[in-house]
């Protein structure tokens, strides 16, 4: 079984011996006991008591402090409960210590109750700050221990008629506690003890003055202070003296353990023991003085924090921050811009040169929004007039809808109706222009069709990709009608063009997108089947009608229409008797969802005009079903 004491209750009590330090090491177990583990004397070597301490791992030191450094005060408590004594206590400490001593340098206990006693007596001892005396200097910071509180824990609770005498001939100690009937007295005093009588002298007064006032007669008290001279004659001519009653030594052989108790050892170690059991008693609160308060020692963040939070640096740091936010950018671009014509030095033209070129920007972006390039719109307007249509007025100007009047005349085996549909078609679909408006007067007339369409112009600057069929500037109108191909070279059959990808929807004037779709432009008809459509419109006959030039009136040079555009729009819806050509599969695979609605209607109108022919119309119900199965997956798929 392990029997060394825990370190968590040891104790180590320095005492002063000369220009030594006598250290006693104990622990406690139980209240009002100790167990003594080692004694050692320190001959003032700081190194050999560091390591002494630390080699025993002591965590709690105290240090005696000698009586002629202490204000000594006893006080008489009345009877009363526990908590009402501590509160008298407590008044009466500060009504007798009040600026004698610090806070951290003074306190009060009750001293033991005797078996007898009905009252209690308080002791209030402080340490005050003129003081001398310091303590050993380590690098744990000890607490101090005053000697009267040691020599109070010896006394406990015994009353014995003779006194407890303690003298310290080095620093002129003189102390004692004198318990008589009742009371307790406990004193503290500094004298000049050179000579052996002035020892005497000393004990014989103060005895005398303590009896007294403990009310004993002065024949007792002078029996008491003889009794007690001739104890401090026996005891020798010692620096250290310790003159203890005859029951007070018998419990402390009780109350000390781990040691042999005897006179001579109490002599020398008996003080240093007393501070030990103080620290185990009720009077554990004399133990506890400091002889300066703990110094917190923040971090290095703390400390900025407790900087910051002062008024003074407060009102500089807005100061500052308000310096900085004024200036600050001022300064940083002053740096660089010293830097950068250090390094520059022709940043002062390059500076101008590129203010200059941001205001032509300015300039020609402003003037784009104020301007149209009319050529450039003609030229789209052109490209999307397919081939057999006559423009006979164009009005544009600037900011308000175009205005186009012509006549469709029927070309490539395409009719007058299909023709100035696909202009609209194709016109809403480039992506420049958005709510096209087709209009006609006579819906009943065959042949060429007079027409008049209005669009808004809402990407004047857009260049659609057109395809070749389209473009006009690439494939001329006379090299069209002469055979040549694009290239220049003579065509042999059908010239096959690649549909244009479809432009991205256009927005309306308002800045709102267009609900109708934007289609691509509508690309040459399959192979296989153009020649047939484009011979059998070539052999019709086309007439024009003449009419007056007084048939286009109104501001604008255009006729005036009563058809809205959903009643006239769409020329297809009109029976022209043609019986359209035979398409297959793939064929019909390969248009577009405008070419398809196109060709359906255009079937759909022929099933009407040719039922009597069974031949016919069991060929056109099926293309006509064919063709509504392709529009369906154009649908689908989101196709055009």
């Amino acid at each position: 079984m392990n029997t060394t004491p825990s370190t968590a209750n040891q104790v180590l009590i320095l005492a002063s011996r000369g220009s030594a330090w006598q250290g006693l090491l104990a622990s406690s177990d139980a209240p009002g006991e100790i167990q003594v583990i080692e004694t050692t004397t320190f001959t003032g070597d700081r190194q050999q008591m560091e390591a002494w301490i630390e080699d025993r791992q002591v965590s709690s030191i105290r240090v005696v402090l000698p009586a002629c450094h202490v204000i000594c005060r006893t006080c008489s408590l009345p009877e009363s409960e526990e908590a009402q004594l501590e509160a008298a206590l407590q008044l009466q400490i500060e009504t007798r210590i009040l600026g004698a001593a610090p806070p951290h340098r003074f306190g009060g206990a009750m001293l033991p109750a005797a078996s007898h006693a009905n009252t209690r007596t308080g002791l209030i001892l402080a340490w005050p700050e003129s003081s001398t005396f310091t303590g050993p200097v380590i690098d744990t910071e000890p607490l101090y221990v005053p000697d009267i509180a040691a020599l109070a824990s010896l006394m406990g609770r015994l009353h014995p008629p003779d006194p407890i005498v303690w003298c310290d001939r080095n620093n002129g100690s003189v102390g004692l506690v004198l318990a008589q009937q009742e009371q307790v007295l406990i004193r503290a005093t500094r004298e000049e003890l050179t000579r052996d009588e002035d020892l005497n002298n000393c004990t014989r007064r103060l005895l005398m003055e303590s009896a007294l006032q403990t009310g004993s007669t002065p024949e007792s008290a002078e029996a008491i202070a003889q009794r007690s001279v001739a104890s401090i004659e026996a005891a020798g001519k010692g620096d250290q003296i310790l003159i203890l009653p005859e029951a007070v030594q018998l419990s402390l052989r009780e109350k000390i353990k781990g040691v042999d108790v005897d006179s001579q050892w109490l002599m020398e170690w008996g003080i240093a023991a007393g501070a030990a059991l103080a620290t185990t008693e009720d009077l554990v609160l004399l133990t506890t003085f400091r002889q300066s308060l703990p110094e917190e020692r923040p971090s290095f963040v703390e400390a900025t924090t407790a900087r910051l939070k002062t008024r003074q640096v407060a009102v500089s740091l807005i100061a500052a921050a308000v310096l900085i936010l004024a200036f600050g950018p001022l300064l940083i671009h002053g740096f660089r811009l010293a830097v950068l014509n250090t390094l520059h030095p022709t940043i002062s033209e390059q500076v101008r040169a590129y203010e200059d070129g941001r205001n032509r920007q300015t300039m020609y972006r402003a003037m784009l929004d104020e301007s149209w390039p009319m050529a450039k719109i003609l030229g789209d307007i052109s490209n999307n007039t397919p081939q057999g249509i006559e423009l006979e007025v164009i009005k544009i100007s600037h900011g308000e809808p175009v205005k186009i009047g012509g006549i469709a005349r029927p070309d490539s085996g395409e009719d007058a109706a299909a023709l100035a549909t696909k202009m609209k078609a194709q016109m809403q679909g480039s992506g420049v222009f958005s709510d096209v408006t087709l209009r006609w007067e006579d819906e009943k007339t065959y042949g060429d069709r007079e027409f008049d369409i209005s669009a808004t112009v809402v990407r004047p600057h857009y260049r659609p990709a057109y395809a070749m069929e389209q473009d006009y500037g690439s494939w001329t109108l006379s090299a069209r009608r002469s055979g040549e191909g694009p290239d220049g070279e003579e065509a042999d059959g059908d010239v096959k063009v690649a549909t244009a990808t479809p432009p991205p929807t256009a927005p309306n004037p308002q800045g709102a997108t267009s609900s109708a779709p934007i289609s691509a432009p509508v690309a040459a008809p399959p192979s296989g089947s153009s020649d047939a459509m484009a011979n059998s419109g070539n052999s019709r006959s086309s007439t024009r009608t003449s009419r007056p030039s007084s048939g286009r009136s109104g501001g604008d040079g255009l006729a005036s229409r009563s058809d809205s555009d959903s009643q006239g729009a769409d020329l297809t819806s009109i029976p022209t008797g043609r019986i359209p050509e035979s398409m297959s599969q793939e064929q019909i695979s390969t248009m577009s969802l405008a070419e398809a609605q196109i060709k359906l209607k255009e079937v759909a109108n022929a099933r009407k005009q040719h039922k009597s022919n069974p031949e016919v119309n069991n060929r056109l119900r099926s293309e006509f079903q064919m063709i509504m199965a392709h529009i369906r997956q154009l649908q689908k798929s989101g196709g055009s």
